[in-house]
């Protein structure tokens, strides 16, 4: 009984370590991504920045603050990129609402 409870508790400790702050930037152990292809792959020891509006550079635990410039740029490649994004998923869930209507009308709920 009391073997049970300390096996939980350290598998449960060990859930918690996943993400692991050390002074200014967190350590993620496993991260599980999906590449371009839709292929699943776990990233190991992932280096972030611990502090919003800063990046982690990879040199020993730096953190180097996000320049106005690099803010902007990104904003607007992001608002390009979810320009067709938003249609397209915008076009599925019409279609996914239109079938269920399809379907509740054949079942006389409409």
């Amino acid at each position: 009984m009391n073997l049970d409870y300390l096996l939980e508790y350290l598998t449960e400790i060990t859930r918690a370590q996943n993400v692991v702050k050390i002074g200014r930037v967190k350590r993620i152990r496993r991260r599980i991504r999906r590449d371009s292809k839709g292929k699943i792959t776990v990233q190991r020891n992932r280096i972030r920045s611990g502090i919003k509006g800063y990046r982690a550079t990879g040199k020993g635990g730096q953190v180097k603050r996000i320049t106005a410039t690099e803010r902007i740029k990104k904003a607007r490649l992001l608002k390009r990129s979810w320009k067709t994004t938003r249609r397209a998923k915008l076009r599925r869930s019409m279609l996914k609402r239109k079938l269920s209507m399809r379907r509740r009308a054949s079942l006389g709920l409409r």
